[in-house]
């Protein structure tokens, strides 16, 4: 996941120097540099120098997927809106002061343009304004709450109207905690800042209570224990794009079968399966029978007893077996005999595959496959490995004299398009294929969200559905990515 910041820090302002936000922002810059951020920092900046750089990063955006915006040092609170303090904004008056300051309303907008769909903007800038004393009145103290588009979490150092002090160490309160979290690995975004509000209020005796804004629609980790670096090497472009394989030792027969087509030769191949048969085989001949025989089991007419226990039935075969079989099996249901990614995964024995992801034994099958898919997570639901729940909506609308389903909603937006890939799923004018139950479109709804029912949660919204039948699209065409 590509990701960039804009990182800026002021102390040196004439008459109200800081001492520690110079420190906060270098030191968050190394944090997010060592989490692979690109950052773009300035500290102790002019209005023209932060402007600067926030055109910069508003390029940098274009090129990435997530973007955080932090600032630490004065900020200031003028006719409801927030405005951040360079080290030389005017502030003979409000107006002066407005006209010299990068307000807040501009970040979040060219963020918000940018189409990002994680922007966080963290702000350690609630201090007291120094200069409302200049000022003919004095409005709230703080920073204002603000609208955060879709897809923005903001973060205050305080709660609406109330201040921070500059801290009496290296960092300021809220950035110390801040510090102390950011690393962690596997923590929500949520997770996180309710962790830094913990930490923050106990170090200053719950003086002193950040607070969030957000409009998030997904989930988001600082620092995710996915590797991002690995890819797929372990097997030869033949066995990866297995269309043309040719295996060469004991399994040679077995394969064929199974890629016959035909049970009346691929249900006798099963059964001359064994660990003698498997003790000489290679990696790429293990790997593309693991394929062969998840996609075998994907017909009725398979062996069902094979993949209703197939920890039991692997349990025979030797680590180098099961581990190279588990692996085909997964590449299977995510890439086709050309080595391409699916558009729609083959998720017919999704569930029997994955009642292996707890199981130690498999954990670096589960490795493998999450890697081979780093390249598409933007079009993932559910990425193997993960402890997330996928969680959809179910929009049911009356179509005729019962209940139909018209949408399903991830993270807020309609995923459910028509087979012919050329807009939305139309209720009114594609009536529903099937009457489904709510035990049946769950099924329907893993495979086509390739996410194991263990892991899927489906809320029903709309027309009220009890325990009866209802009209359902069949098939399901359900994709991450709008179409355009």
């Amino acid at each position: 996941m590509k990701q960039c910041a804009l990182i800026i820090g002021n102390n040196a302002y004439p008459g109200a120097i800081l001492k520690n936000a110079v420190n906060d922002a270098s030191d968050i810059s190394i944090k997010l540099k060592g989490l692979g951020f690109n950052c773009i920092i300035a500290t102790d900046a002019s209005y023209k120098e932060m402007d600067v750089k926030l055109s910069e990063f508003s390029n940098l955006l274009s090129l990435h997927e997530v973007g955080v915006f932090f600032f630490a040092g004065h900020g200031m609170q003028i006719e409801g809106h927030n405005y951040l303090a360079a080290i030389d904004t005017n502030c003979e008056s409000e107006i002066d002061a407005k006209h010299s300051s990068l307000e807040l309303n501009k970040v979040i907008e060219k963020m918000e343009a940018a189409g990002r769909r994680t922007n966080i903007i963290i702000l350690d800038a609630c201090r007291n304004n120094p200069f409302e004393r200049r000022w003919r009145s004095s409005g709230p103290r703080g920073l204002a709450p603000v609208y955060a588009p879709k897809g923005m979490i903001v973060g205050y150092a305080t709660s609406p109207g109330q201040v921070a002090s500059d801290g009496n160490g290296r960092n300021g309160a809220y950035t110390e905690a801040i510090l102390s979290h950011i690393s962690h690995q596997d923590l929500s975004i949520e997770t996180f800042f309710k962790r830094v509000r913990n930490t923050l209020s106990s170090s200053t005796s719950g003086k002193q209570i950040s607070w969030e804004h957000t409009s998030l629609m997904g989930d988001y980790f600082f620092n995710s224990s996915l590797d991002t670096t690995s890819t797929v090497t372990a097997y030869s472009e033949e066995a990866l794009a297995d269309r043309t394989y040719q295996p060469r030792g004991p399994l040679c027969e077995i394969i064929q079968a199974l890629k016959s087509c035909d049970w009346h030769q691929q249900n006798p191949a099963m059964a001359q399966l064994s660990p003698s048969v498997l003790e000489s085989a290679g990696k790429d001949d293990c790997f593309v029978l693991g394929r062969n025989i998840y996609q075998t089991s994907c017909s009725s007419s398979f062996r069902a007893s094979y993949m209703e226990n197939l920890a039991g039935s692997l349990l025979p075969y030797s680590e180098f077996a099961k581990l190279h079989i588990v692996n085909g099996m997964l590449y299977e249901i995510y890439f086709n005999s050309q080595g391409l990614k699916r558009k729609c995964g083959k998720a017919a024995r999704l569930d029997e595959v994955f009642s292996l992801e707890e199981n130690p034994i498999y954990l670096g099958s589960f490795d493998f496959i999450r890697n081979a898919l780093l390249s598409y997570t933007d079009e993932l639901f559910y990425l193997p490995g993960s402890r997330s729940e996928v969680c959809v909506d179910v929009v049911m609308e009356k179509f005729h004299a019962q209940a139909a389903v018209a949408k399903v909603c991830f993270q807020g937006q309609n995923i459910l398009y028509n087979w012919s890939d050329d807009g939305y799923y139309d209720l009114a004018t594609q009536s529903p294929g099937i009457i489904a139950t709510r035990i049946t479109l769950r099924g329907m709804l893993s495979e086509a969200l390739v996410t194991p029912q263990s892991r899927l949660k489906v809320n029903y919204t709309g027309v009220h559905v009890a325990e009866g039948q209802f009209g359902a699209p069949a098939p399901f065409n359900l994709q991450r990515i709008a179409i355009k």
